[in-house]
């Protein structure tokens, strides 16, 4: 009677254990993972520069498409949407067709008010030591391999430098150059 109480206790301690890896293994949930570069996107996104296109149920969508991609791209927000897989840079809108569904396009607005943002940013990044204040240093637009002065151009080809010129911006700085 003893071997018998024995595997039966065996084998009850083995149903459990199943019972328990089947639970957890169905319970597991994988965070979600961004697949378009957020520092691509935060800098398209926050500094107001770009418009925005985006395949939504196979129509095309420009309108509030800004804020449509940044919604399906943040992983920790409730739209986001694994299906889209990048962000890219063009030139205009006329470069953005032809592109895959899963493809964000983003383009320097063709509005006066993007020339005006990158004319702001030049003007800081030509201030002095003493313009800047709290003893910071002016910005040296070589330091981040770009030329003065910060292009349209540079939006699109040099994005990655030009972020990271905006990210020695003060948040009123940054501020300063937004519409």
């Amino acid at each position: 009677m003893d071997k018998r109480m024995s595997k039966m206790k065996i084998t009850i301690t083995a149903i459990l254990i199943t019972i328990l890896l089947l639970f957890f293994a169905c319970n597991y949930r994988k965070e979600p993972e961004a697949l378009v570069n957020l520092d691509k996107m935060n800098f398209a996104f926050h500094t107001q520069i770009f418009d925005f296109q985006m395949v939504i149920d196979g129509e095309i969508e420009t309108r509030l498409a800004a804020v449509r991609a940044w919604n399906a791209t943040n992983p920790d927000g409730p739209e986001f949407n694994p299906f889209y897989t990048e962000l890219i840079f063009v030139h205009n809108q006329s470069e953005a067709k032809g592109f895959s569904d899963n493809i964000i396009v983003a383009w320097p607005a063709d509005r006066p008010i993007a020339q005006i943002m990158v004319d702001r940013m030049n003007v800081i990044t030509n201030r002095t030591s003493e313009e800047l204040g709290n003893g910071r240093n002016p910005i040296d637009l070589e330091d981040f391999g770009l030329a003065y002065p910060i292009t349209i151009m540079d939006l699109v080809d040099n994005w990655e430098s030009v972020l990271a010129v905006w990210m020695t911006f003060t948040e009123d700085e940054r501020m300063s150059v937004r519409p």
